[in-house]
């Protein structure tokens, strides 16, 4: 696959909806109920198709990276047979994804309004475990990821039917 080939992934039905442009994205259900996987695929694509992307990947708390979707998307780096020749470079702390763009993964907790300006600039945050996801940590995230066609993508376990 050269960095020009779009990559084919098979989404279920049910997601099919995230594959539309859209500020905010969200996708909810229980452990094994396919919304990481779903939105790891997404991003993987995204990266793949549009050179520069920057991406926050981020939970509330975040203590080391194994609490990340890193390990998820350097599987489906390893899946789909991608790495540095199409322009993914696997670090300890960051993914380089093509045309110089990266994945970062942090967590919100201990994000001020001024450490958080350093995420101006990125293209789409993924909140993991958005059920966890503070007001305040909210309130940081939706002016910091602005920019034109900027996306919020939230998944997470429901702790009630509501």
């Amino acid at each position: 696959m050269s960095s020009s080939d779009s990559l084919a992934i098979e989404i279920a039905p049910v997601f099919e909806p995230l594959l539309e442009p859209s500020r905010y994205k969200g996708a909810w259900g229980g452990r094994g109920s396919g919304k990481s996987q779903a939105f790891a695929d997404l991003l993987i694509v995204k990266a793949l198709n549009t050179p520069g992307l920057r991406v926050l990947c981020c939970r509330e708390i975040q203590k080391s990276l194994k609490e990340s979707a890193k390990r998820l998307i350097e599987d489906k780096l390893r899946k789909f047979d991608l790495g540095e020749r199409h322009g993914f470079k696997v670090f300890k702390e960051v993914i380089e994804t093509p045309g110089d763009g990266v994945i970062l993964f942090q967590g919100m907790q201990d994000h001020t309004a001024e450490s958080i300006k350093s995420l101006e600039g990125f293209d789409r945050a993924w909140v993991e475990e958005a059920q966890t996801m503070s007001a305040n940590s909210l309130k940081l995230l939706r002016p910091t990821i602005r920019g034109e066609g900027s996306e919020l993508w939230f998944s997470w376990n429901p702790r009630r039917k509501s």
